[in-house]
């Protein structure tokens, strides 16, 4: 009798598991959320007048993002810019990235990053995992870089994306265990 119930499928249990609080005011994390949406619309606009055909080709897009990246020594900063992005729907995910392609003592000018997603896959991968370190080499995501000679088609960009604990919502994740054995 007793082993008839131990084989006696239970049903899953679903934890609510609450992401990290941030570190930020909410008056803070609004202000940042600001500033970078006041640098996407100004690099969106430099983007549009020097080349009017991406207008289009963001607005066919699955999404779009844009990055502020500062000027910094490679050796004083982990962190090296932040930015916004944006799927078909209008939802924004605020993000920070990492550049990878510096070594030790290189200075880096600051510039503008546009990303433009051709897939919804990319996209979702992106927003939700950060970026792997060679994403430079998916077709499915093309960047235009801004600074102050123009605008740039690039192929390789060195940096690596992941979100931004502090300027995202926060969320209940729910998470069945694994089946008991």
């Amino acid at each position: 009798v007793l082993a008839g119930c131990a084989n006696t499928p239970q049903p899953p249990v679903v934890q609510k598991i609450e992401q990290p609080v941030s570190t930020l005011s909410e008056k803070a994390k609004q202000e940042q959320q600001q500033a970078i949406l006041k640098v996407r619309d100004q690099t969106l606009r430099q983007l549009y007048k020097l080349k009017p055909a991406t207008r289009t080709e963001i607005e066919q897009a699955a999404g779009y993002g844009v990055f502020e990246i500062n000027g910094l020594n490679a050796v004083l900063a982990e962190t090296h810019g932040r930015g916004v992005v944006f799927d078909k729907g209008g939802r924004a995910t605020y993000m920070q990235l990492a550049r990878t392609d510096i070594r030790p003592g290189i200075t880096v000018k600051p510039y503008r990053q546009v990303l433009v997603f051709s897939d919804a896959k990319t996209l979702r991968l992106f927003i939700s995992s950060g970026s792997p370190a060679d994403a430079s080499r998916d077709p499915g995501i093309k960047v235009y870089q801004l600074n102050e000679k123009g605008v740039s088609v690039q192929a390789d960009w060195g940096a690596r994306y992941f979100r931004n604990p502090d300027l995202n919502p926060m969320k209940a994740v729910n998470v069945t265990p694994p089946p008991a054995r």
